[in-house]
Protein backbone atom coordinates (compact mmCIF):
# COMPACT_ATOMS: atom_id res chain seq x y z
CA UNK A 1 0.00 0.00 0.00
CA UNK A 2 1.49 3.26 -0.78
CA UNK A 3 1.03 6.59 0.83
CA UNK A 4 -0.08 9.35 -0.12
CA UNK A 5 2.67 12.25 0.18
CA UNK A 6 0.79 13.84 3.08
CA UNK A 7 1.20 10.75 5.11
CA UNK A 8 4.84 10.30 3.87
CA UNK A 9 5.49 13.75 5.27
CA UNK A 10 3.47 13.46 8.49
CA UNK A 11 4.62 10.30 9.06
CA UNK A 12 8.16 11.90 9.17
CA UNK A 13 7.17 14.67 11.29
CA UNK A 14 8.31 14.07 14.90
CA UNK A 15 4.89 13.76 17.25
CA UNK A 16 4.58 15.47 20.45
CA UNK A 17 7.06 14.33 23.18
CA UNK A 18 6.62 14.24 26.67
CA UNK A 19 8.94 16.91 28.66
CA UNK A 20 12.55 15.08 29.64
CA UNK A 21 12.05 15.02 33.79
CA UNK A 22 13.96 17.92 34.95
CA UNK A 23 17.35 16.57 36.56
CA UNK A 24 17.68 16.10 40.34
CA UNK A 25 20.47 19.65 41.11
CA UNK A 26 23.44 18.32 43.01
CA UNK A 27 23.54 19.22 46.69
CA UNK A 28 19.76 18.59 47.30
CA UNK A 29 18.66 17.07 50.64
CA UNK A 30 18.25 13.72 51.26
CA UNK A 31 16.65 11.70 54.03
CA UNK A 32 16.90 8.05 54.97
CA UNK A 33 15.02 6.91 57.14
CA UNK A 34 15.84 3.63 58.79
CA UNK A 35 14.07 1.66 60.93
CA UNK A 36 14.58 -1.80 60.20
CA UNK A 37 16.36 -4.30 61.92
CA UNK A 38 17.13 -6.42 58.80
CA UNK A 39 20.92 -6.18 57.49
CA UNK A 40 19.81 -6.20 54.10
CA UNK A 41 18.03 -2.77 54.55
CA UNK A 42 20.81 -1.38 56.65
CA UNK A 43 22.73 -2.25 53.62
CA UNK A 44 21.14 -1.07 50.97
CA UNK A 45 20.36 2.20 53.20
CA UNK A 46 24.03 2.76 53.82
CA UNK A 47 24.74 2.17 50.02
CA UNK A 48 22.37 4.65 48.67
CA UNK A 49 23.06 7.33 51.51
CA UNK A 50 27.39 6.77 50.81
CA UNK A 51 26.49 7.18 46.71
CA UNK A 52 24.20 10.12 47.15
CA UNK A 53 26.42 11.96 49.52
CA UNK A 54 29.46 10.93 46.75
CA UNK A 55 27.33 12.58 43.99
CA UNK A 56 27.10 16.02 45.52
CA UNK A 57 23.80 15.16 47.75
CA UNK A 58 23.27 16.59 51.29
CA UNK A 59 22.29 13.57 53.04
CA UNK A 60 20.71 12.44 56.40
CA UNK A 61 20.12 9.43 57.63
CA UNK A 62 18.00 9.19 60.28
CA UNK A 63 17.82 6.02 62.64
CA UNK A 64 14.77 4.39 64.52
CA UNK A 65 14.02 1.37 66.21
CA UNK A 66 15.99 -1.67 65.86
CA UNK A 67 18.04 -0.04 63.59
CA UNK A 68 18.93 2.96 66.21
CA UNK A 69 19.82 0.38 68.95
CA UNK A 70 21.83 -1.55 66.44
CA UNK A 71 24.03 1.53 65.69
CA UNK A 72 24.30 2.36 69.41
CA UNK A 73 25.24 -0.54 70.81
CA UNK A 74 27.83 -1.44 68.13
CA UNK A 75 25.45 -4.31 66.58
CA UNK A 76 25.31 -2.66 62.94
CA UNK A 77 26.84 -5.24 61.18
CA UNK A 78 25.33 -8.24 62.98
CA UNK A 79 22.75 -10.25 60.70
CA UNK A 80 25.19 -10.26 57.80
CA UNK A 81 24.20 -13.27 55.25
CA UNK A 82 27.04 -15.86 54.08
CA UNK A 83 29.30 -13.67 51.67
CA UNK A 84 28.34 -10.50 52.92
CA UNK A 85 31.98 -10.50 54.38
CA UNK A 86 32.52 -8.96 50.63
CA UNK A 87 30.94 -5.78 51.55
CA UNK A 88 32.66 -5.10 54.13
CA UNK A 89 31.49 -3.52 57.66
CA UNK A 90 28.65 -1.16 57.15
CA UNK A 91 29.43 0.66 60.79
CA UNK A 92 33.11 1.64 58.85
CA UNK A 93 31.49 2.37 55.66
CA UNK A 94 29.28 5.01 57.49
CA UNK A 95 32.25 6.11 59.54
CA UNK A 96 33.97 6.76 56.23
CA UNK A 97 30.57 8.42 54.70
CA UNK A 98 30.25 10.84 58.14
CA UNK A 99 34.11 12.23 57.87
CA UNK A 100 34.89 11.82 54.15
CA UNK A 101 31.50 12.42 52.38
CA UNK A 102 29.60 14.54 55.65
CA UNK A 103 27.10 11.93 55.64
CA UNK A 104 24.81 13.11 58.85
CA UNK A 105 23.92 10.33 60.96
CA UNK A 106 20.75 11.67 62.92
CA UNK A 107 18.10 10.64 65.25
CA UNK A 108 14.99 11.90 67.44
CA UNK A 109 14.90 12.28 71.01
CA UNK A 110 11.85 10.80 71.07
CA UNK A 111 12.86 7.65 68.77
CA UNK A 112 15.82 6.72 71.16
CA UNK A 113 13.77 7.07 74.16
CA UNK A 114 10.88 4.75 71.95
CA UNK A 115 13.82 2.50 71.32
CA UNK A 116 14.85 2.38 75.11
CA UNK A 117 17.51 4.11 75.14
CA UNK A 118 19.36 7.04 77.23
CA UNK A 119 19.63 9.83 74.49
CA UNK A 120 23.04 11.18 76.57
CA UNK A 121 24.01 7.86 75.66
CA UNK A 122 23.13 8.22 72.14
CA UNK A 123 24.53 11.47 71.41
CA UNK A 124 28.35 10.83 71.15
CA UNK A 125 27.59 8.23 68.82
CA UNK A 126 25.40 10.13 66.61
CA UNK A 127 25.85 13.57 64.77
CA UNK A 128 22.84 14.90 65.78
CA UNK A 129 20.03 14.05 68.20
CA UNK A 130 17.50 16.40 66.54
CA UNK A 131 13.65 17.24 67.11
CA UNK A 132 11.05 15.17 63.89
CA UNK A 133 10.61 18.56 62.84
CA UNK A 134 14.15 19.76 62.02
CA UNK A 135 15.20 16.81 60.74
CA UNK A 136 11.66 17.00 58.13
CA UNK A 137 13.10 20.41 57.80
CA UNK A 138 16.51 19.45 56.89
CA UNK A 139 14.76 17.38 54.26
CA UNK A 140 13.93 20.65 52.40
CA UNK A 141 11.72 19.84 49.84
CA UNK A 142 14.26 16.89 48.87
CA UNK A 143 14.03 13.07 48.58
CA UNK A 144 13.09 10.59 51.38
CA UNK A 145 13.24 7.59 51.12
CA UNK A 146 12.47 4.82 54.25
CA UNK A 147 13.72 1.60 54.84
Amino acid sequence: MRRSGRARAAARRPGPRAPAPAPVPSGSPVLFLLRSSDWEARQEATALALTAAALGDRVQLALFGTALRAWVEERFDEGAPPGAERVGSLARMLAEGRSDLGVELVACETAIRAAGLDPERCRPKLDAVRGLPEIWHRAGGGRVIAF
